[in-house]
């Protein structure tokens, strides 16, 4: 199986335990959330909304900076820097924050981004036990892989069962950790509200996330690969099996869109999961097409890769495109227009090659080009003179 790791959107490095430090004092009179995560693709751009709309925003996270982050969010947020993988337990400068300093302080909602596994449901709602109005909890559309889907139409909210033999549990288990584990933790969050003083909590499953400031870079390794094809080695291809597979997919700012409706709605969404997408669901082969039109390139073949380990990004699961018909009717799921994210990303990441804030991620969409996608990091470097005025110092500089 061919296996690529981009940037770092599902590590869980160990990372050294600091005190937090409030950049900002907390309002009474505003409303307070606390978010898992926060710094990286979808977080940030809940973060900065949640921002925009005065509320108060306690970010736990392992003080990983992603983009600019640090300029954008860090200074105007209350950070605690905590590795859930060592458990919260750990963290004593955030529970004393919490049930010392503030310990009269009535979070509106907590919106989970970083948990991948049930033990640290577990643990944040056990820390947060009566200081919860509604736990938020951002989940994928891989539990789908990991349940026995009886139907071949669009993946709705009830195909999430997992099947009833053990041993086909865990085969699914198996085939997709990832999946398995997200469920986990929706499943923890479901056992947790039936105990006493439960709280009501909100899943929300994502297919494939696309926007600007992706640190997995997707897209932007896509948008590369067809801007630069004359330097890359590796002609620009499609895995077979993905070959007329159509794609579900979600916009990180309409995401963050809907999150803050949900912090706000009635208690009629609560306990339940909602499928996030798109209306559209092109192909990969039509996403490439869309990118050349939008980049303006000669039209490129593309190539059908029939090998087992095909190098692909999208699609990331195996169970196809998600019903939103329940997101629409209780969420008022209004999605953006594919062509005006095609429009809005490609312009994103053309602008993101000079941006001088942007070097380090920009660095390591390079390296992944020169190590996956050709023989010759050399060209790379050509092309991106040619393409962008780019020049590097010297040819290995991005390796």
């Amino acid at each position: 199986m061919f296996t690529i790791v981009i940037g770092v959107y599902l590590t869980s490095l160990s990372l050294p335990l600091t005190s937090g430090f409030s950049a900002q004092v907390l309002n009474d009179q505003d409303k307070t959330v606390l978010v898992f995560g926060g710094n990286g693709f979808i977080g940030s751009a809940t973060t900065e909304r949640l921002l925009a709309k005065n509320y108060s925003v306690v970010l736990i996270n392992r003080g990983n900076w992603y983009w600019d982050t640090a300029d954008t969010i860090r200074p105007r947020v209350i950070h605690w820097k905590c590795d859930r993988m060592q458990s919260l337990q750990r963290c004593t400068g955030l529970q004393d924050y919490i049930w010392n300093e503030h310990k009269t302080m009535l979070f509106d909602a907590v919106i989970d981004f970083s948990a991948y596994h049930a033990f640290e449901i577990n643990e944040a709602l056990n820390m947060l036990h009566g200081r919860i109005k509604r736990y938020i909890y951002i989940s994928s559309d891989s539990v789908y892989d990991v349940c026995n889907k009886t139907h071949a139409g669009l993946t709705r909210e009830q195909d999430a069962v997992r099947p009833c033999e053990s041993k086909d549990r865990e085969l699914y288990k198996q085939k997709d950790d990832y999946g398995n584990r997200k469920l986990e933790c929706e499943e923890e969050l479901h056992t947790m509200f039936n105990r006493e003083g439960g709280v009501p909590y909100v899943t929300l499953r994502l297919p494939d996330v696309i926007g600007p400031r992706d640190n997995t870079y997707r897209w932007w390794i896509y948008q590369l690969w067809v801007k630069l094809a004359d330097y890359i080695d590796k002609p620009l291809s499609v895995p077979k099996r993905f070959w007329n597979q159509p794609i579900s997919f979600v916009y990180s700012n309409d995401v963050a869109d809907v999150i803050l409706d949900v912090i706000n709605a009635g208690s009629e969404i609560d306990n339940q999961a909602f499928n996030l997408a798109l209306d559209e669901t092109p192909t990969l082969r039509q996403f490439l097409h869309s990118l050349m039109d939008i980049l303006d390139t000669d039209d490129i073949d593309i190539e059908m890769d029939e090998s087992q380990d095909a190098f692909h990004l999208f699609p990331s699961v195996r169970s196809g495109p998600l019903d939103v018909t329940k997101a629409k009717s209780l969420l008022d799921w209004k999605p953006t227009s594919w062509i005006d994210i095609l429009d809005a990303n490609v312009a994103f990441y053309e602008n993101a090659m000079k941006q001088k804030h942007f070097v380090d991620a920009r660095k390591d969409v390079i390296r992944t080009i020169q190590q996956y996608l050709t023989r010759t990091p050399s060209k790379v470097v050509r092309g991106l003179l040619d393409k962008y005025n780019i020049a590097l110092k010297d040819r290995h500089e991005e390796l």
